[in-house]
């Protein structure tokens, strides 16, 4: 695992993999973080503060963040471990089979 070989290697991590108080809003079943001003608010959208962090980082607006109290190496390999969804499931891109990522490869998006 990952995030075993990290803790074990003494590896610095980016502080958006642990969980902390962000702005995020619901979108289409993902948490989006909001912290500066180019999401355009949809009706009925509110900007709320959640404790949130990130399975996987990637283009925003493309990933979005889960709940989550995970605020230090051993709290995210323990949350990972009995996890029972996806790390990809914050990733917007893998949401259905039709913008799927491996069907992105296929077609020459990468």
């Amino acid at each position: 695992d990952i995030w075993q070989y990290i803790w074990l290697e003494n590896i610095d991590i980016v502080p958006l993999y642990l969980a902390a108080e962000r702005p995020v809003l619901e979108r289409d079943g993902m948490l989006m973080m909001v912290d500066d001003d180019r999401i355009d608010l949809q009706p009925g959208e509110v900007i709320k503060k959640r404790m949130v962090r990130f399975r996987t980082l990637g283009c925003w607006p493309l990933t979005g963040a889960v709940e989550s109290h995970a605020q230090t190496l051993p709290e995210i390999i323990e949350e990972m471990l009995v996890s029972t969804t996806s790390e990809r499931q914050g990733r917007m891109i893998d949401r259905d089979q039709a913008g799927s990522m491996e069907l992105k490869k296929r077609q020459g998006y990468f």
